[in-house]
């Protein structure tokens, strides 16, 4: 529960402020047609790290929340395509993990959209499951578009 004068912060003096006010309303991405885009390489560790670092900082609904960062591609084309997303939210990364949508939720994990769209939070359940996650990214792969560059050399 969230204290109404509080700015968003979890009431019973808890410092952390509330995961919900920044939910999106917005229906969950389809399970096959759409991707999702994480900068890599994670390890297990790195996923609880990250994890932690969330519920540090934030509870959900009151309770204690832990979640990575992911986005999504949303649109076929432009900046929430999933090039748009390779060429300029994780051009920094020189590699990227592009599990379907549907595979992390056979997975049992959940995804929150939140803050800013495409950005979504990948929940978990508990610390206990960062290893299912970390599997459920699947293979890691090379960001053509790392650096500022193009797929062929191009710039």
């Amino acid at each position: 529960m969230t204290d109404p004068d509080g700015g968003g912060r979890a009431a019973g003096g808890d410092p952390r402020e509330e995961l919900r006010r920044r939910v999106r309303d917005e229906d969950p991405p389809p399970d096959e047609s759409r991707v999702v885009l994480r900068g890599g390489p994670d390890t297990g560790s790195l996923i609880l790290s990250h994890a932690r670092r969330v519920n540090r900082a934030f509870v959900l609904d009151g309770a204690e929340v832990w979640a990575i960062s992911v986005f999504v591609a949303l649109e076929d084309v432009g900046p929430g395509s999933a090039r748009g997303i390779l060429q300029t939210k994780l051009r920094t990364y020189a590699s990227v993990y592009l599990p379907a949508v549907g595979r992390l939720r056979q997975a049992g994990i959940e995804m929150l959209p939140t803050p800013a769209r495409p950005h979504f939070g990948v929940l978990l359940p508990g610390l206990d499951t960062a290893p299912e996650l970390f599997e459920s990214l699947g293979e890691l792969r090379i960001n053509p578009y790392a650096g500022g560059q193009e797929p062929g050399g191009r710039e």
